[in-house]
């Protein structure tokens, strides 16, 4: 399997119908992963940036949620709107700083154990 230079973890988790958290799949995330590696394909980043489904990403008040590797960045209240920006800034190693709303700022600091 070749490495890519960046990876799109995209929120595909699925809770019971009524769940209070509710799931990214039931916000239309199986879409949106279809769409971005559609989106990549035709950008041309397919080669750099891999886009793949995800389980729960502990993200779900910020709705249908990506996280960007290498950067340890996550975009939230992704829409169908949002893809074909996101798959050219990856491509381009960029961040669409408007869907940010996670970010690991200081990677000297250690995450504690569990």
């Amino acid at each position: 399997m070749p490495h890519r230079d960046r990876y799109l973890f995209v929120c595909t988790n699925r809770r019971e119908e009524g769940h209070p958290k509710g799931s990214c799949a039931q916000k239309g995330s199986e879409a949106i992963i279809k769409v971005l590696k559609e989106s990549l394909l035709r950008v041309g980043g397919a080669r750099a940036v891999r886009a793949c489904s995800s389980s729960c990403l502990d993200m779900c008040e910020t709705g249908i949620s990506i996280v960007v590797e290498p950067e340890h960045i996550v975009y939230g209240k992704v829409t169908m709107d949002d893809v074909e920006e996101i798959a050219i800034a990856a491509k381009e190693g960029k961040i669409v700083d408007r869907l940010v709303v996670a970010r690991k700022t200081d990677s000297s600091k250690k995450e504690p154990e569990v």
